[in-house]
C-alpha cells in the first residue's frame, strides 16, 4: 500500500518495459506475437506518459492512494463515533469524509474533509480554532491529504502540544474535478459562511475571526487571500501556497463576474486593499511559492510587495527551484504549519 508511484525508478522501469514491447514489435516474426507486443507497446506507453506526469506533480503518491487511499489518518463515521465514546482519545488526530450542506450559498459542492485532532475526542471537548484549506483545479478536497499530507503535518504538531492541534476543514470551493470557481459568487458564500456555521455548530468550533485561518494551493490560494481580504471579520490569518495574484478563468476572468467590470473590480487586491484598510488591523499572511515557478513566483512577489505595502504582517518563503506541484505545497503547509497553529491557537489559549 505505500510503494511509491513518484520515484523515478517506477518511471524508469515502464520505459523500458515499453522499449522492450516496440523491438518485438517490431522484430517480432510470429503472426500472434506482434499483434500483442503493439498492444502492449501502446498501453505501456499510455502508463510510462501517465507515471511521468504524475511523478512531476507528485499527484498519487504511493499505490495505496492510487487504489483509493485518502488519507493516512482516514476514518469512517463508525470509528469516529466510537473514538468519541472511547474512554481516552486517539493517539493521532482522524480524518473523514462528511458532507456540508450549502444551507445559505445553495453551492453545490462534493464532500469535503475533516481532520479531527485527538484533543476534540477529550471530554470535555475544548473548542478547538479551525484552518480552511482548498485545493486548487483540477482537484479535489482530497488533495490535501492524499497529496499533501495535511493530516500527518497536523498529528506532528499535535503530539507536541498535548494533542491540541486546529481542525482542518478541507472543503471544496469548486463542486467539480475541472471546475474554476476562483471562490466568486456560490461558492464564496458556501466556504465563508456556510463552512462556518456547520464547523461551529457540528464540531464546536470556535467562533472569532482569530481562531480562524484560510488557506490553499494555486487557484485555492488566490482564493484565500482574496477571501481573507474580503472577509476580515470571519479571518486573521491567510495562508497564500503559490496562488495568483488575480482571478482567471478559461475564456476570461470576466465570464466569473457576470460581465460586470465593475463587480470584478471589486476583486481586484488594489480595490480590496485600499477599501478594507481599516477593518485589517489583525490580518497577517503566509506566502510561499517555488522559485521556478515562473508567473506564479512573480505574482506571490507582487502580493507581498502590496501586503507590505498596506502594513499587513506578510511572511514570504521562496523554494529554490521548486515549481507548481503537490510535492511545493506539501513542503509548504510543513513550512507553515507552526506559524499558523500558533496564531491560532493563541487564540484558542485566550
Amino acid at each position: 500500500m505505500n510503494l511509491s508511484l513518484v520515484s523515478p525508478r517506477v518511471v524508469g522501469v515502464l520505459a523500458m518495459l515499453t522499449a522492450g514491447s516496440v523491438v518485438i514489435a517490431v522484430c517480432g516474426h510470429r503472426s500472434l506475437v506482434r499483434p500483442l507486443a503493439v498492444l502492449g507497446a501502446v498501453l505501456l506507453l499510455v502508463l510510462t506518459a501517465a507515471a511521468g506526469v504524475n511523478e512531476y506533480f507528485d499527484y498519487i503518491p504511493t499505490t495505496g492512494a492510487l487504489l483509493g487511499q485518502r488519507a493516512a489518518d482516514q476514518a469512517s463515521p463508525r470509528r469516529v463515533l466510537s473514538a468519541v465514546h472511547a474512554a481516552r482519545p486517539p493517539t493521532r488526530g482522524l480524518v473523514e469524509l462528511v458532507s456540508i450542506p450549502p444551507v445559505r450559498s445553495g453551492f453545490r459542492t462534493r464532500r469535503a474533509q475533516v481532520y479531527l485532532p485527538p484533543a476534540w475526542f477529550s471530554s470535555p471537548r475544548p473548542a478547538l480554532p479551525v484552518v480552511e484549506l482548498l485545493h486548487g483545479t483540477p482537484g479535489s478536497p482530497t488533495d490535501w491529504t492524499r497529496a499533501g499530507a495535511a493530516d500527518l503535518t497536523a498529528d506532528a504538531w499535535a503530539v507536541d502540544h498535548g494533542g491540541i492541534a486546529p481542525i482542518l476543514v478541507l472543503v471544496d470551493e469548486n463542486g467539480g474535478f475541472t471546475r474554476d470557481s476562483e471562490c466568486v459568487g456560490a461558492s464564496e458564500s458556501y466556504v465563508v459562511d456556510d463552512v462556518r456555521a456547520w464547523a461551529v455548530s457540528t464540531l464546536g468550533a470556535r467562533t472569532d475571526a482569530r481562531s480562524w485561518a484560510i488557506g490553499g494551493s494555486s487557484e485555492g490560494g488566490w482564493c484565500a487571500l482574496m477571501l481573507a481580504l474580503r472577509h476580515p471579520d470571519r479571518y486573521s490569518t491567510l495562508l497564500d501556497f503559490g496562488g495568483l495574484d488575480r482571478p482567471t478563468h478559461s475564456g476570461g476572468a470576466l465570464r466569473l463576474f457576470g460581465g460586470s467590470r465593475a463587480r470584478m473590480r471589486r476583486y481586484s487586491l488594489r480595490h480590496l486593499l485600499v477599501d478594507g484598510a481599516a477593518r485589517r488591523d489583525g490580518v497577517a499572511a503566509w506566502l510561499e511559492v517555488g522559485s521556478a515557478d515562473g508567473g506564479t513566483t512573480r505574482a506571490v512577489e507582487h502580493v507581498a510587495a502590496l501586503l507590505r505595502s498596506h502594513d499587513i504582517a506578510t511572511h514570504v518563503v521562496l523554494i529554490p527551484h521548486a515549481h507548481h506541484t503537490w510535492r511545493v505545497w506539501r513542503h509548504c503547509l510543513h513550512d507553515a504549519f507552526p506559524w499558523v497553529a500558533t496564531r491560532v491557537d493563541a487564540a484558542y489559549a485566550t
